[in-house]
């Protein structure tokens, strides 16, 4: 058996609840804390300064913002650093310092700090489509982001909906017809369905298929 070489694993992490630092308070640290917001982190950033939308997002309580330098105690009980931050010396110090505590380090744009990239992301609904070049091109993964953006509509995010809904009904049902079911609605046809005529009736066609009313 070989195996295709591979310089980082991907995977999806849960974040709800767990205590992620970010260092920095610039742009690059906006986008990233609106992506930890969106999974339910709980954020603590450090930087000197903000830009007036990361204030805010303090002053609601949304997030926690220590108006100082980093220091090595912040990242006591933190799941995950990022370090958004142009200052080398600083980004080597936090990396340095999480990996000493074993937790996971994101540097943005040092891929050598690195334990973990951050992929270009295309979000329909509850689907996620990651997109990454090892660090190599984040502009191709952007680039190749917005192509994907085109093509997955958000009928998608209304079939996922769907299907989630309904799922308890399928498993109900025995393997062949949970088989037959899933060829059926897992197509372009049903997927065109929903985007020509709307979830309503994408939704009725899916439940005459779960009871058998194909031929009432």
């Amino acid at each position: 058996m070989t195996f295709k070489k591979m310089n980082y694993y991907p995977v999806y992490l849960n974040l709800k609840g767990r205590r992620v630092l970010v260092v920095g308070a610039g742009d690059v640290s906006l986008q990233k804390l609106g992506q930890l917001l969106a999974c339910k982190a709980k954020v603590h950033v450090v930087a000197p300064e903000a830009l007036p939308q990361i204030q805010k997002l303090a002053r609601d309580g949304r997030i926690k913002w220590s108006k100082r330098a980093c220091k090595s105690i912040d990242l006591n009980g933190a799941s995950l650093v990022i370090a958004a931050t142009d200052d080398s010396a600083l980004q080597k110090s936090i990396a340095a310092a999480a990996r000493v505590r074993k937790i996971w380090v994101n540097v943005v744009d040092v891929p050598p700090l690195c334990d973990f990239i951050a992929p270009a992301v295309v979000s329909r609904g509850d689907i996620q489509i990651a997109i990454s070049t090892g660090g190599a091109a984040p502009a191709l993964a952007k680039h190749l982001r917005r192509k994907l953006e085109s093509w997955v509509g958000p009928e998608y995010a209304d079939f996922v909906a769907m299907v989630k809904k309904w799922r308890p009904e399928v498993l109900k049902l025995s393997k062949e017809r949970r088989l037959s079911l899933w060829e059926c609605i897992a197509s372009d046809e049903f997927i065109n369905d929903i985007k020509r005529d709307g979830i309503t009736k994408a939704e009725a066609r899916l439940k005459d298929w779960i009871y058998d009313r194909r031929n009432d």
